[in-house]
């Protein structure tokens, strides 16, 4: 799994977009392709607050996965809590860290070949837009 790290209140921390991230995005916007309009409308407040949202599954997944593999990592904030540790100058840059995640963590490449006298079907790969 691909991750990033963010800087949040002067600490380092790990991003990862998860299976449980992707679930997540899914339940709350109908599918991962709704994702960037989430993050681009007209509504400024309403990208804030889902930039947040997206951010805190983000590093709540990250603190899970750093866990899981043994790495260190400082306890992911509470989605409430990141509204007084962000100010609006951070906004673009959670953006483009959110969208760099996954980006990188959303890619898949399938290489397959098959086997003689079958046929073939190529599974979908997909990489949500921001």
């Amino acid at each position: 799994m691909r991750t990033a790290k963010i800087t949040v209140a002067g600490q380092e921390r790990l991003l990862c977009f998860s299976a449980r991230v992707v679930r997540e995005c899914t339940e709350r916007y109908g599918g991962i392709e709704h994702l960037g309009e989430q993050l681009s409308g007209q509504d400024d407040g309403k990208n804030l607050s889902e930039a947040v949202w997206l951010l805190a599954q983000m590093l709540d997944a990250g603190d899970r996965y750093a866990k899981l593999t043994g790495q260190e990592n400082p306890a992911a904030p509470t989605y409430e809590d990141l509204y007084d540790l962000l100010g609006p100058d951070d906004f673009a840059g959670l953006r483009d860290r959110i969208a760099e995640t996954i980006s990188v963590s959303g890619t898949a490449t399938v290489s397959a070949a098959p086997p003689e006298n079958t046929i073939f079907r190529a599974a979908a790969v997909w990489a949500p837009a921001l």
